[in-house]
């Protein structure tokens, strides 16, 4: 399965001044390195959990795979021979095609949200990064079908 996303997203998951707040930190001079370690912080979430958090249309592709797709808004285009169902916002396909489809959360949920936040803590530390709990996991892993 190819992902792409098709546009920059419109917002960031977390706001960099809140992000600063929560990091006890007053000065600007380290948005950069702290807008890194939220962008690592995201992917390994994602990677853990098989969600996408950020909000945005991407360009599915899939040859003879199964695909499930979280938290899943919307299917803006369909050009594929699979079977295909939802439930509870995921999207499941068996099959080959391409779709676009809108995936993400518009509200982060809290728990997310402070664990995105403790990661880039940790990273800006330079502490050992936080293992994700497995009932975090559980709550939001989404399994094949």
């Amino acid at each position: 399965m190819i992902i792409k996303e098709l546009n920059a997203p419109e917002k960031t998951l977390i706001n960099i001044k809140e992000l600063r707040e929560f990091l006890r930190i007053d000065s600007e001079v380290f948005d950069e390195s702290i807008k890194q370690s939220l962008k690592a912080a995201i992917t390994e979430f994602e990677n853990r959990t098989n969600r996408i958090l950020v909000e945005n249309n991407y360009e599915i592709s899939f040859f003879n795979e199964r695909v499930v797709l979280a938290p899943f808004n919307s299917l803006e285009n369909a050009q594929f021979k699979a079977e295909f169902k939802t439930n509870s916002n995921v999207l499941y396909c068996e099959g080959s095609g391409r779709m676009i489809v809108n995936l993400g959360y518009e509200e982060l949920p809290e728990d997310i949200k402070l664990w995105l936040k403790n990661y880039c803590l940790h990273a800006f530390e330079n502490t050992s990064f936080p293992n994700i709990s497995k009932a975090l996991i559980n709550r939001y892993k989404i399994s094949f079908f």
